[in-house]
């Protein structure tokens, strides 16, 4: 292949990847909704001039190059040598060899060498030491030391090739395999480094001894040691001492879960910083898109970047990656953008309303954001809503008024059977609450929000007619042989001990939130068996390693209700949080209610049973955890042990687990009993306006 044929081909490589698929598909040309097909633009140059061409792919292909090459890119900044960029080169080639992207006078492993950088690949071709079967010199990490005492050794040459033990301007070694080393520390502090693998390196103002020789038809070695007032080195691997400490990214803004944040933000800011004083790069990038930005060599401080575009009700991630040469670090945030204003919906295509008054004598206190259960059956909603119920739309009074989130578990156009979940703003227990639920518009998109119906204390809720989390939080469920059956509200899961059925969830909540040390577990159970026993919410430990944290929501087969929390220092025989209800309360073939709200940091909790609060304890002994959550363990639905041990598993049907990392009020239990229980007596519906 000729080298204009070849330099022609890497621009057009270079161009489409960056103003390609570096870019949401439609860059230019048109997006064909039916087929899903993204038309791409890019231009070719040589010194001939300049040409247009096009290509058509699926979108979701291009979403997939788009972020293959946007991971090269990165990886190749950071760690150009590293197996996991090697990696992502060969996906990236396979997946242009597949949709047949590459010319077909060119191989992948053209394509693939235009990945490597020039200065990886000028060591391929120009260290003079290399030869088949040894691998070149990588110079991609960095050490230094001064006034110190340096020693090496290896396969490779030293210059001068003989040193006797006399000061000495400079020296020079490199190294072209994986079996050279070389150290040096500070003569007063110890700071310093350890290189090893293929590396070339110097020293100033050396005193000491060296050498470096050969035998016929092998390639050279050397061996040095001394003293130097400062040493150098590029390297395949470095190791500094003392030991690299990784950045800090905090205080971003707006805070991780903000919600209602305004449109008119125009950046977004974070603080960077490196306990080692190093210089810093980081990058930022959004989704969906609404701007990033990067920085080099960066000292601890606040950053932003700009940001335009934002819309209402809209959830926002964004991602800021921090490297201090050697270690890089990488978080994500989200917040929720503020509401619509106020208005009317019979002025935006909406035809129809009905309101909704909660009876306040359900209501057991006045609550705030509190999620209402409205489960119907609408004749009116099966002729006049879209099929789907996208056009469900509530608010929180008549007219020009404030739009209330919810979320649709179940809708039936053919019955109008209807079950959603609504995050009414207030609720009173002295006056009756009302709020309007309207449809019959058959333009308007989906209505729904089911991350803003859970509030900010929520872990998790699922309504288990799916195993997905409806919170901000994503902590979504793996099945494990449960069946669907009916629940108390709507769906739910059937799970059969025999069968060894369980759900798990992963370790739940993330990691930054393992200082919580007050929870609320609740959900509905209907057990098949009348001495039923077993776990039914739990993150269990059975190696009692130090600092593993765990919790057991459990039945005993009298009909008990227990509840016990412990560290990983606990052994059989000493105390930890365990309290059981007094009465045998648990039934089987009936569904029943059991909320456990714990506070570990008093060493109190509580066990409610149908609403009402059943008994309240308060562990004086042992040596309780701080928290609940533990990295290393899963949460799970139904399961005695996570891994090892006596696996004991439950038999029976569960609906509406949640995990809270607050503490639940009376009032609330009892006021989401009330709901659950017989929604119909909760509230009612007006006529159709």
């Amino acid at each position: 292949m000729s080298k204009k044929k070849f330099s022609q081909f890497l621009v057009v490589l270079i161009l489409f990847l960056f103003f390609g698929a570096g870019i949401i598909p439609t860059i230019s040309g048109g997006y064909n909704d039916e087929q899903d097909i993204s038309t791409l633009t890019f231009y070719t140059f040589d010194k001939t001039g300049t040409r247009k061409c096009e290509v058509d792919l699926p979108s979701v292909v291009v979403e997939d190059i788009s972020c293959l090459f946007e991971s090269i890119k990165k990886g190749i900044t950071r760690d150009p040598f590293s197996a996991e960029t090697e990696s992502l080169k060969n996906d990236f080639v396979d997946i242009l060899d597949i949709y047949n992207v590459i010319p077909s006078d060119l191989s992948k492993d053209d394509v693939f060498s235009l990945l490597t950088p020039k200065w990886d690949r000028w060591c391929v071709d120009n260290i003079p030491f290399s030869r088949g079967g040894v691998l070149p010199a990588q110079y991609s990490h960095r050490g230094s030391a001064f006034f110190c005492s340096i020693a090496g050794g290896g396969g490779g040459m030293l210059f001068p090739p003989i040193m006797l033990p006399r000061p000495r301007l400079s020296t020079f070694w490199a190294a072209y395999n994986y079996y050279a080393l070389s150290v040096a520390s500070n003569l007063y502090t110890g700071h310093g480094f350890a290189a090893g693998g293929p590396q070339f390196g110097m020293a100033l103002g050396f005193w000491g001894i060296g050498l470096s020789f050969a035998v016929p038809g092998e390639p050279a070695v050397f061996g040095f040691g001394g003293y130097a007032l400062a040493a150098w080195v590029m390297a395949g691997y470095v190791e500094n001492y003392p030991p690299n400490q990784v950045p800090n990214i905090k205080e971003e803004q707006p805070s991780d879960g903000s919600v209602d944040v305004p449109l008119s933000i125009s950046e977004l800011s974070f603080r960077i910083s490196d306990p080692d004083n190093d210089k810093m790069s980081y990058w930022v990038t959004t989704y969906p898109d609404i701007g990033s930005g990067e920085g080099h060599n960066k000292r601890n401080g606040v950053y932003s970047v700009p940001i335009s575009g934002l819309e209402n009700d809209e959830i926002y991630s964004w991602t800021v990656s921090v490297s201090d040469g050697e270690a890089t670090v990488e978080k994500s945030f989200g917040f929720i953008t503020e509401g619509r204003p106020p208005f009317d919906p019979f002025d935006d295509g909406w035809s129809y309303r009905k309101k909704i008054t909660i009876n306040h004598s359900q209501v057991e206190g006045d609550l705030e954001g509190f999620p209402v259960l409205v489960s119907l059956i609408d004749s009116d909603l099966a002729a006049k809503a879209q099929d789907d119920g996208d056009d469900i739309l509530f608010m929180d009074g008549s007219g020009i008024a404030e739009k209330i989130y919810h979320e649709i578990e179940f809708f039936d156009s053919s019955s109008g059977e209807f079950v959603a979940w609504v995050n009414v703003h207030s609720v009173s227990s002295s006056v009756d609450t009302s709020f309007y639920m309207y449809y019959g518009n058959s333009v308007c998109d989906d209505q729904q929000f089911s991350e803003r119906v859970w509030d900010q204390g929520y872990c998790g809720v699922w309504h288990l007619d799916d195993f997905r989390d409806s919170t901000l939080n994503g902590n979504h469920g793996t099945n494990h042989g449960t069946d669907d059956c009916s629940g108390i509200v709507g769906g739910a899961k059937d799970f059969v001990e025999g069968n060894k059925d369980y759900v798990s969830l992963g370790d739940m909540p993330e990691p930054a939130s393992n200082s919580i040390s007050t929870a609320t577990f609740e959900l509905w159970f209907n057990p098949e068996e009348s001495d039923i026993s077993g776990n039914i919410i739990s993150k269990l430990d059975t190696s009692y390693e130090p600092d593993r944290k765990s919790y057991n929501l459990n039945l005993i087969g009298t009909g008990q209700i227990r509840f016990s929390a412990q560290s990983g220092t606990w052994v059989p025989g000493d105390d930890i949080i365990r309290f059981t209800t007094d009465d045998n309360l648990i039934t089987n073939d009936i569904w029943q209610h059991i909320c456990i709200v714990v506070d570990l940091s008093s060493r109190r909790g509580d066990i409610y049973y149908n609403g009402e609060l059943q008994d309240s304890y308060e562990i004086i002994l042992g040596n309780p955890p701080t928290h609940f959550y533990d990295v290393t363990l899963d949460d799970l639905f139904g399961r005695y042990t996570p891994e090892s041990g006596q696996q004991k598993f439950i038999d029976g049907s569960m609906d509406e687990v949640r995990i809270s990392k607050i503490c639940r009020s009376e009032e609330w239990i009892s006021t989401q009993y009330n709901n659950q229980k017989n929604p119909l007596n909760f509230y009612r519906v007006g006529p159709e306006e």
